[in-house]
């Protein structure tokens, strides 16, 4: 209870201004912790569903109505959002309820429920739906892509081979953002490896802004290629030239080498496969021996000629001999089949230039060029019988100016309701800061206000101030003050003194 009056006691005694300064700091005080309590209070929303349309929406709304859950609506009513911590029982509970979104596509459940009086006719187009709606879920799995539609055209097929007409599609996209040529060549070949009979270079690519993302046709099929060699080829640039830069870094202790590599490589795959046979290992396998002798009177063998099929007419008075020796023999040998595939990629050739500080500016220790020559064709791997080159050269570089690096501004990247907390606790130490110093203030004019008092009648009484204050009665405890603020402010007093000089005269 003292301490309560003693503080009240202390706070009537302040002046006016300190006292409306301390009662905003209060006040400021207890906002903050309001919108505080509030934003902490205030459950953080995912989306539940996107891409709805009225009638798919006005089941949803009504169901998480029922279910008494809070919701918002974004999007021009197409998109719902329920707190974090519940979406997926929310979810849950529609599908439970057959409440379903209506944004995903249908693939093979479609052939669910077909019947035995389907037609022909039919079953090729859910068929063809069934496919469709596979890639569209396909594609909806990428993290860029929030909607996507595909339509297939597949030909009837023909008797004859040559006829028939390629297999086509055509693929609309809605990005959440720009997408790079590597997804765009992913979209194309899932596409084209979903259908059987689709190529590539018959895959078209849009986006809903009308843009063509992927042409079909053998030019297009070609400078994809083109353009997935140029990359491979400029990341392995790359990668050569972070090596050879970080190489020399360490060497010379800084940052003082720009390197630039060319290669040359070769997407050209092959296979080649030879088979050997040792003649030095032949065992035999298998033998078989025929031996015929014949003597004495009869018809010696023979047959019908020719195409008429005349027969052969010969002596068969006389006595004849038939001999016949047959040896047939089957060897087996040792055989070597090696398979030789040469994967593209291969290098045909490098260019490396090097160029590095010689140290007269910046005074660094920098390596001879021959010495830098060996180090960087060590590393790159450097052949000269392909043809490689390298290039090192020393020039002056300039000092670097040290330069204070600004703070990025965030402020318009942050949410604004984040922001909150920071601003009142930036305007409540702002208020805290200037209160601490009119209090200060004030108190210094009081003591100041105080000292002169004792001053000027211990000056104007005659004699120094130290005997003026010593012959006082509390000239013990003032003295220390009086000194102090003429040391303190020496050029006030300086001139409070010449004053009552001037008035003494």
């Amino acid at each position: 209870m003292e301490r309560r009056n003693r503080i009240g006691d202390m706070l009537i005694s302040l002046p006016l201004a300190h006292q409306v300064v301390i009662g905003i700091a209060a006040v400021v005080l207890l906002m903050a912790a309001f919108l505080f309590f509030q934003w902490v209070s205030t459950p953080s929303y995912t989306v539940l569903y996107s891409n709805l349309d009225d009638a798919t929406l006005a089941t949803v709304v009504d169901e998480l109505d029922r279910q008494g859950v809070s919701y918002e609506i974004e999007a021009g009513g197409s998109r719902v959002l329920v707190p974090k911590s519940e979406v997926y029982s929310v979810r849950a509970a529609l599908a439970t309820a057959g409440v379903q979104s209506g944004a995903a596509p249908q693939g093979y459940s479609l052939l669910d429920d077909q019947g035995l009086n389907v037609s022909d006719f039919r079953q090729r187009v859910d068929y063809q739906r069934a496919l469709e709606g596979e890639m569209e879920l396909t594609l909806l799995a990428m993290n860029d892509i929030t909607n996507a539609t595909v339509h297939l055209v597949i030909p009837e097929e023909s008797l004859f081979a040559e006829d028939e007409e390629p297999v086509t599609a055509s693929v609309l996209l809605e990005t959440s953002a720009a997408l790079s040529e590597l997804e765009i060549e992913t979209v194309t070949f899932l596409v084209a490896s979903g259908v059987e009979g689709l190529e590539p270079k018959n895959v078209t690519v849009a986006d809903v802004d009308g843009a063509v993302l992927h042409a079909a046709g053998d030019i297009a099929a070609e400078s994809a290629v083109s353009n997935r060699n140029l990359r491979m080829t400029r990341d392995f640039e790359a990668s050569l030239a972070t090596d050879v830069r970080n190489l020399l870094t360490s060497v010379t202790g800084e940052d003082s080498a720009s390197v630039v590599v060319r290669a040359q490589l070769d997407f050209d795959e092959q296979s080649v496969e030879t088979q050997t046979y040792d003649e030095d290992s032949a065992v035999a396998l298998r033998e078989s021996t025929i031996d015929e002798t014949y003597v004495g009177a009869g018809t010696p063998p023979g047959g019908t000629l020719g195409v008429e099929g005349e027969t052969v007419v010969t002596d068969t008075t006389g006595e004849y001999t038939y001999d016949r020796a047959e040896v047939i023999r089957e060897y087996g040998v040792d055989s070597v089949i090696s398979r030789e595939i040469t994967a593209p990629g291969k290098v045909e050739q490098l260019s490396v230039a090097v160029v590095m500080d010689d140290g007269s500016l910046t005074g660094i220790t920098v390596p001879e060029a021959a010495e830098v020559e060996a180090l960087v064709s060590a590393a790159v791997g450097l052949d000269t019988t392909r043809g490689d080159t390298i290039s090192v050269s020393a020039i002056a570089y300039p000092v670097p100016e040290v330069v204070e690096e600004e703070p990025v501004a965030e402020a318009a990247s942050m949410d604004p309701m984040a922001m909150i907390p920071q601003v009142v606790g930036g305007l409540v130490l702002l208020i805290v800061v200037v209160a601490l110093l009119l209090m200060a203030r004030g108190s210094s004019k009081k003591t100041k206000a105080a000292s002169l008092e004792v001053v000027q009648p211990a000056l104007s009484g005659g004699g120094s101030a130290s005997a003026a204050v010593g012959e006082s009665e509390e000239g013990a405890s003032i003295h220390p003050e009086v000194m102090n603020l003429v040391q303190r402010q020496p050029e006030e007093i300086a001139v409070l003194l010449r004053s009552w000089l001037a008035d003494r005269r």
